[in-house]
Parts: C-alpha cells; structure tokens; sequence
C-alpha cells in the first residue's frame, strides 16, 4: 500500500480493513494489560455518568456489524425502544461487551449467531450476549474468569489471546457494583450475562 502497488480499489480497502482491524485488536490488547495493572494496584479510576442504555448497545453493537458479518455471524438484536437510564461508567461498558463480542467472533463464529439482549428488573439491567459456538466444556467453566486461562492452551492454539479478557471484564464490573457471569446456553452455546445494578 505504501508503494502503491496495489491498483484495485476493492483490494486496497480489504487491507486497509485489515489493517486496521489488527491494530484496533492490539489496542485493546495493550488496554487490556494497562487496566490489569491498575486494577492490580487499585489505581483504576471510573467515571460514573447517567447512560442510555438500549442507545448505548445499539451504538456499540452497530459499529461492530462489519466485523460480525465477515465473521459469518448473524446478529439478534432484542433492545427494547423506550429509554433506560443507568448510572454506570460507560467506557467500562464498553470494553466488556467488546470483549464480548471479540470473543464470539474469535471463538463461536461457527454457530452463525450472536444474540444481544437487555432486560430491566427493579434491581438491574441485564445485558445478555449470547452464541451458538462449541460453548464450554464443563471442567473449565469454573475457571472461565481466572487470569490467563484459556480452554486452548496449547502452543498451537488456534486464535491469539492473552487469558485476561474475561477476567478483568468481569473485575471491572465488579468494582463498579455489578458482575459478569456465564451460563451455557440451552441447545449449544454461551451466554455471557452483564449486570449492572440500578
């Protein structure tokens, strides 16, 4: 590219899709291991405000469409219209359920199905994201939210990943208030549960 040495434009953009998907993948690689540390040493900070949740979720989840596609997986969406409000730390939010749907991409992109959902009790919002991949085996779920495991953790395992995603999504909703927690799916499959408390 930086030659021009490709003259298809339809082959300059798939690189450049490329191209930035990868580095948006080692940032939040990088974003991953810098929050490790300050969660580590209890110098993570959070921001509070008043957020739209069913905006919010169609924001995040429309802006990673692309990628879903490419990966072969339809999207469910079941986000109610009226407004939600919660008070909660958006960036936060946001880097769980990326991991989220990173991993669905990574790793149940064969069930062809990524369903989002979002439910309100008087006590919590919920946010359930759920896939129809390989699921988790049994021995493993007890480990799903410990630091560096992976169910693959072979030399040759087939998708990159550092074991932390879930763990530290899992410790950041907890130091706001609410969880992370996972259940398998009936008829094959995950679901993750995010919960944030109202």
């Amino acid at each position: 590219l930086k030659e021009d040495r490709i003259q298809s434009p339809a082959k300059k953009k798939e690189y450049l899709n490329v191209i930035v998907d990868e580095s948006q993948r080692l940032t939040r690689l990088v974003n991953n291991v810098l929050d490790f540390s300050r969660l580590e040493q209890g110098r993570k900070q959070y921001r509070i405000k008043e957020l739209d949740m069913p905006l919010f979720l169609h924001e995040i989840i429309d802006a990673h469409l692309m990628r879903l596609e490419q990966a072969g997986l339809v999207l469910i969406k079941q986000i109610p219209d009226s407004t939600n409000k919660v008070q909660t730390d958006r960036d936060t939010l946001e880097q769980v359920l990326l991991n989220l749907i990173d991993n669905a991409i990574k790793y149940a992109a064969e069930g062809k199905e990524l369903k989002v959902s979002l439910e309100s009790t008087a006590e919590a919002c919920r946010i359930k994201v759920q896939d129809r991949g390989p699921g988790v085996p049994t021995p493993h779920r007890s480990k799903n939210f410990d630091k560096f495991h992976r169910v693959d953790e072979s030399l040759t395992a087939r998708q990159p990943g550092s074991g932390l995603g879930l763990s530290i999504a899992r410790r950041l909703l907890r130091d706001i208030g609410g969880d992370l927690q996972f259940e398998p799916r009936p008829d094959g499959g995950s679901s993750f549960i995010v919960i944030i408390p109202l």
